[in-house]
């Protein structure tokens, strides 16, 4: 089955050229094209979609609002930002709005194509450029004091946070921790339950920020 992606950006010529892109592949299927946050939340109520390609400043509704409503609505749907920001604060709010990657609209093809099977597989992927401002953020917001309203994970959950926090799929994260894959999913729903969180990434930034972790 080609991976199903939606693409989401308001300059139509992008849109055309990127549908292009993704078809020369051959393992993805462009399911639809929206120019607002809106009109993608819409067409997610009917077309399947396992990734949505999603520009940040958009009419009607950006693609930080639109990340929400997706993660809410179509929790199974990978979100992967595409954008021109090569900025910190918007890489932490799209990431806190549940999407999985963050690359800029000047990444090469190829690095663009491994992102999104990387994201549909549950990977988190963050532009090189980024990435380094981005722990250093989430490992500063984790030296601050820790709240006590949480719940405490087993050492057994904070390994499995940790490999999470190394961008592993649930298949590495199996394999390291010597457990089936069934368990390593039981792990994880028991995380994100605990830190109140909807999806991996979301529980990696509150691990952070908790103390529990840190990305390396």
């Amino acid at each position: 089955m080609p991976l199903r992606v939606l693409i989401a950006d308001d300059h139509k010529l992008f849109r055309e050229g990127l549908r292009r892109l993704l078809e020369l592949e051959g393992d993805f299927e462009v399911v639809g094209e929206a120019a607002t946050g809106e009109q993608a939340v819409e067409l997610l109520a009917h077309v399947a979609c396992d990734v949505v390609l999603m520009d940040i400043n958009m009419p009607v509704q950006n693609g930080v609002v639109a990340t929400q409503r997706i993660k809410v609505e179509h929790p199974q749907v990978a979100v992967l930002v595409l954008t021109m920001h090569d900025d910190r604060e918007y890489l932490l709010e799209v990431l806190k709005a549940g999407a999985q990657g963050y690359l800029l609209k000047d990444v090469e093809p190829a690095l663009l194509m491994e992102a999104i099977r990387t994201v549909a597989r549950g990977g988190t992927v963050v532009a090189p450029g980024l990435a380094g401002k981005l722990v250093q953020e989430l490992n500063r917001l984790g030296s601050q004091p820790v709240s006590p309203a949480l719940p405490v994970l087993t050492p057994r959950e904070v390994e499995i946070l940790g490999l999470m926090a190394r961008g592993m799929n649930n298949a590495a994260i199996a394999g390291v921790a010597f457990i089936s894959e069934r368990t390593v999913k039981n792990h994880i729903t028991s995380i994100l339950r605990k830190l109140d969180v909807t999806d991996r990434t979301q529980a990696v930034i509150e691990g952070v920020k908790q103390g529990l972790t840190k990305i390396q």
